[in-house]
């Protein structure tokens, strides 16, 4: 008796949870070809907007060596005979250069998807190739997302602006926008997969199963997932089951057999990543469920990961935790990305993420599902309370399909919508944007510097080793043996740097400075070419000699002035008519004197000290030659009156400093992007300030606001009325600031 009683429960438990039987089908009426029209134009304005804009990031320099230059090597080295072998690897702080002569792609990633796609460089052997390929694929992700909402929402004009909030999903376009990788496919990949599922269409099932596991090494647990989720939700056993099966084996082959033969160590590269919750996956399990409580504040509400979460679903108006046996599909990337010590991974940005996007877009739908059948739940009950004695005649008026039931879901719907839409706007626009109307968007221009490296490329032989920086990378990663600076053993024949890009690797301004003036003072190589910041160095040691001379010593280093072309500081000079916020400032030194005649505070109105980051760009007219270097210094006067140092990081002074600026032009000088974070300054109104010191050893340390009497005295000429000379102090106050938590 007992045991019927039981398998009744489960019965009744097994019916409830069987959300998704096979779907009505919809009828293709023409609101369905309108609909699909304006989908596709969605899609095309998509592809044509992304491609134009990141192509042009890749002909402005703007893409990077990690990991477009990484992608684009590999590939080409699989047309040339050398199975997606790479060299570019991060030494100051990555865990995968344990080769000089390089490491196979699946010692890092399982991505055999890049085999297929290594066919187009055959016809099109071009980093573009790649980006453009992304886009694409990603954007064709908008056809399964309007066609699961049609059949889920049962309207083909509603779902719309499904396909259109997939487009827009900033999660989604973090991921397209960070150069290429083959994850990021899977965000239509995993879509139409789902549609698949939902439509019962097996063998279309498993070919888009097999795609998106071909993507990354960890897709096909997610693939597990899906396959359970099956089982329970849409009592697909046999299907489900497959998944299962295929997702495990697939998953077990990567994870114990090609990663650890491919790898150098016998292990996964990235493990370390997860080294602070133990050692093993044994270890990590029974550290989580022996320490709960400090599991969930150091992983799940401590503040870089609970902002992701955050920015995960704000997008979507936070609908989609309505939906939260949806949810679960993504919770093997969550826990990858949230547990990781790599503060890059639960970011919000790169691609870390993309495999997310088709299940919160599939869960903010079955929200929209849920919210429609409560609509319809309560108003039917509304109306069977108020009409007590139904006759015949009056009974449709309890029917779902009753006129105003209908239109109060339609319209709740849409204003629903239109809210998601919105919110992921938003986002859009606080949150590293990438669509014109985004806070600090720029369009990419190819400019007069840009176009100069090509000048430095043709220089070095196709078939040398070269250690390049970050953005130069992609440029030149055709090639069987090319690094990312700072690597520079004995094998690589030449170094190209740019001065005046990012430095990454490195954290700060000095590290970099000082290895490349190290380079320079060394000896062991000449400098093949020397402009506009770019520098060409040849490894030669038997007729190389120093540049300049002096000690090696990191402290003065800074502050030596290698002997580099007069060509080489061209880039520093700007034309009177780019000047912005103009005003007439002069600084007078013992032997000459500047005119600060412009600035410019690429800073919010309100700056939220804890998360805001800020640059400052100054520009400056040389009337009369200064023979001293000199460095601008900038510092907050606080409520409190004290000062407050922000930065003295400006690149442009390591390299061309300023007794070799030619009087009569306008310099122009920008500091590296920095916060205040750790300023202990006073909320509220605070002014950014500016001081000239001499440049020496101790103003290079960039954490001195130097002595109020080894500033350059200062007066004002003309300016604006916000602007004002600080003569106690030998300082001006360009701008006010609201600063907050």
């Amino acid at each position: 008796m007992m045991k019927a009683v039981w398998k009744k429960r489960f019965s009744i438990l097994l019916n409830r949870l069987y959300l998704y039987p096979e779907p009505e089908p919809l009828p293709h009426m023409w609101l369905f070809w309108l609909a699909t029209g304006l989908v596709t134009l969605a899609v095309v304005v998509f592809c044509s907007y992304f491609i134009l804009y990141l192509t042009g990031q890749h002909d402005a320099i703007q893409t990077n060596a990690e990991d477009l230059g990484i992608m684009d090597q590999a590939i080409w080295n699989t047309v040339h005979g050398n199975m997606l072998h790479q060299t570019v690897c991060n030494i100051i702080h990555d865990t995968n250069c344990y080769s000089n002569a390089g490491i196979t792609r699946f010692a890092i990633h399982v991505e055999p998807i890049l085999f297929p796609i290594s066919l187009l460089y055959y016809l099109l052997p071009n980093p573009k190739t790649l980006i453009v390929l992304q886009i694409i694929v990603v954007g064709l992700g908008a056809y399964p997302a309007f066609w699961l909402a049609r059949l889920r929402l049962r309207n083909d004009l509603i779902a719309v602006p499904i396909a259109v909030l997939y487009l827009l999903y900033p999660a989604q376009q973090q991921a397209i926008v960070f150069d290429f990788h083959a994850v990021t496919l899977t965000a239509s990949l995993l879509f139409f997969m789902l549609y698949f599922m939902y439509t019962r269409r097996t063998a279309w099932i498993f070919i888009f199963a097999v795609l998106a596991m071909a993507c990354k090494e960890e897709i096909p647990i997610l693939i597990v997932m899906l396959g359970v989720w099956s089982m329970i939700f849409q009592q697909r056993w046999r299907t489900g089951l497959a998944l299962i099966i295929l997702g495990g084996v697939w998953a077990s082959a990567n994870f114990l057999f090609i990663v650890p033969h491919f790898s150098p160590t016998g292990k996964p590269l990235l493990v370390g990543r997860y080294a602070d919750l133990g050692k093993g996956p044994l270890a990590i399990i029974s550290n989580i469920v022996l320490h709960p409580g400090s599991f969930v504040r150091n992983y799940i509400l401590e503040h870089d990961r609970f902002t992701y979460l955050r920015t995960l679903f704000a997008p979507a108006a936070y609908l989609p935790l309505l939906a939260p046996w949806v949810l679960l599909l993504a919770l093997p990337t969550l826990a990858i990305n949230m547990l990781s010590s790599y503060p890059q991974m639960y970011s919000g940005q790169f691609q870390y993420s993309a495999e997310i996007v088709p299940v919160l877009i599939f869960a903010a739908i079955e929200a929209l599902v849920v919210i429609r059948w409560f609509i319809r739940f309560v108003i039917v009950r509304w109306k069977r309370r108020a009409i007590v004695n139904v006759s015949s005649e009056s009974a449709w008026l309890l029917s779902a399909d009753w006129q105003p039931v209908r239109l109060v879901q339609t319209n709740l719907l849409l204003a629903l919508l239109a809210l998601m839409l919105f919110f992921s706007l938003r986002a859009d626009y606080y949150f590293h944007g990438h669509l014109p109307f985004s806070q600090g968007f720029s369009w990419p221009s190819v400019t007069a510097h840009a176009l100069q490296a090509q000048h430095f490329i043709n220089m070095i032989p196709p078939t040398a080793s070269v250690s390049a920086q970050s953005k130069l990378v992609p440029q030149i990663s055709h090639r069987e043996s090319i690094y990312l600076f700072p690597y520079q053993r004995d094998e690589v024949e030449y170094i190209f740097l740019d001065v005046t890009s990012d430095i990454y690797p490195y954290y700060t301004t000095s590290t970099y400075v000082e290895d490349v003036k190290s380079l320079l003072l060394g000896g062991k190589h000449t400098v093949v070419a020397a402009q506009d910041g770019y520098l060409l160095l040849k490894r030669d040691s038997a007729h190389a000699t120093p540049t300049a001379t002096g000690t090696l010593d990191p402290t003065h280093i800074l502050v030596v002035a290698p002997h580099l072309p007069e060509s080489f500081c061209s880039y520093i000079y700007a034309a009177p008519q780019e000047v912005v916020h103009p005003l007439d400032v002069t600084f007078t030194g013992k032997d000459g004197s500047l005119d600060l005649v412009g600035f410019d505070v690429r800073a919010p109105d309100t700056f939220h000290y804890l998360s805001d980051y800020m640059s400052i760009t100054t520009y400056w007219h040389v009337v009369t030659p200064i023979s001293t270097a000199l460095i601008p210094v900038f510092f907050l006067n606080g409520q409190d009156q004290k000062e407050y140092f922000a930065s003295n990081d400006v690149p442009t002074i390591f390299w061309c400093q300023t007794n070799v600026w030619k009087p009569g032009m306008v310099v122009k000088i920008t500091t590296r992007v920095f916060g205040l974070q750790r300023l202990p300054v006073p909320k509220g109104l605070a002014y950014m300030s500016v001081a000239l010191l001499p440049f020496t050893p101790a103003s290079g340390t960039m954490v001195n606001v130097g002595p109020i009497e080894a500033r350059l005295p200062v007066h004002m000429v003309n300016a604006p009325k916000i602007i004002s000379v600080l003569r106690d102090v030998n300082a001006v106050q360009l701008m006010p600031m609201n600063l907050v938590p």
